[in-house]
């Protein structure tokens, strides 16, 4: 019996892992498509929410079929804040790529694992082990090195990031409270929102076909990895969680220094090997701990 119960608490682990680290790594590109894309804040926001949406609102329908419209209506009153933070969190992260440089950008957001710590300290009196706050440390003082290496940067871009890295934080702990197991619904609703707070503002007459399909990808991605990101609480604590997303601040400027040739520096590239070493070692710990009973 014990031995059962190892093995489910083992695949509720490693499914929370597995989903927070699949929906980092499709969310990592989405800083890059930002830069190329290149248009007004509130033209690109409006696209991003409008595809976002239409993409996860198809894959609701296709995935729960007739239960589709139940997942909107069963929307409790954590859903419905993790729509709004998400949608307020995406327009500061949007502006924040434009005003400042990605490598700042994704550093600030990378703090994320501190903040939902706390957070779920406070809020949850979630018990936060050992290894995943040693992770924390070396995170925090990885992220610090990336900043030493001199990344160019403005103080209202800076800020714009730190007002998205709360929100995010703060979604984690809405995720483990939530009633939801599918979070495409509460995804779909939220790129709507966006969509509709920026049409007003949108100037959609100056965008190109090729801008357009680029937003249809970013739409596409934010939408499938928020879904995942959001749903990965419901088997792991929400710290767990927001450790892996310094991942997206190493893999989303390695893609803008690879395409864009926005060097993020040698300390940068070396601090980032180690976060990612950190992460990876604390996932180990923690799916081997499980196991262990």
């Amino acid at each position: 019996m014990l031995m059962e119960k190892s093995k489910i608490m083992l695949s509720a682990n490693a499914k929370g892992i597995l989903l927070a680290s699949t929906g980092i790594l499709i969310l990592s590109p989405d800083s890059l498509l930002i830069r190329l894309i290149n248009i007004d804040l509130w033209s690109l926001m409006f696209l991003r929410g409008l595809f976002m949406g239409i993409t996860l609102l198809l894959l609701n329908i296709l995935i729960n079929k007739k239960e589709a419209v139940q997942q909107y209506i069963k929307l409790d009153r954590f859903a419905w804040g993790i729509i709004i933070l998400m949608t307020i969190s995406a327009f500061f992260f949007v502006a924040s790529i434009q005003t400042t440089s990605v490598a700042h950008t994704l550093i600030i957001v990378g703090a994320a694992p501190v903040m939902a710590a706390v957070l779920g300290l406070v809020f949850l009196h979630e018990k936060v082990s050992r290894a995943t706050w040693f992770t924390i440390l070396v995170v925090v003082i990885g992220l610090f090195f990336v900043v030493y290496d001199g990344q160019k940067s403005s103080l209202p871009g800076d800020m714009y990031a730190l007002v998205a890295c709360l929100m995010w934080s703060t979604n984690f702990i809405l995720a483990r409270l939530t009633r939801m197991k599918n979070m495409l619904s509460s995804m779909s609703v939220s790129g709507f929102t966006m969509a509709l707070c920026s049409y007003p503002l949108a100037n959609l007459s100056a965008i190109t076909i090729e801008q357009m399909l680029l937003s249809l990808l970013l739409g596409l991605l934010v939408g499938v990895a928020f879904s995942l990101i959001t749903l990965a609480p419901r088997f792991i604590p929400a710290a767990e969680v927001a450790v892996f997303m310094p991942l997206e601040s190493v893999f989303g400027s390695l893609l803008v220094w690879w395409f864009l040739s926005e060097y993020p520096g040698f300390i940068s590239l070396s601090a980032g090997l180690v976060i990612i070493s950190a992460i990876m070692l604390n996932s180990y710990f923690q799916i081997t701990k499980t196991s262990r009973g």
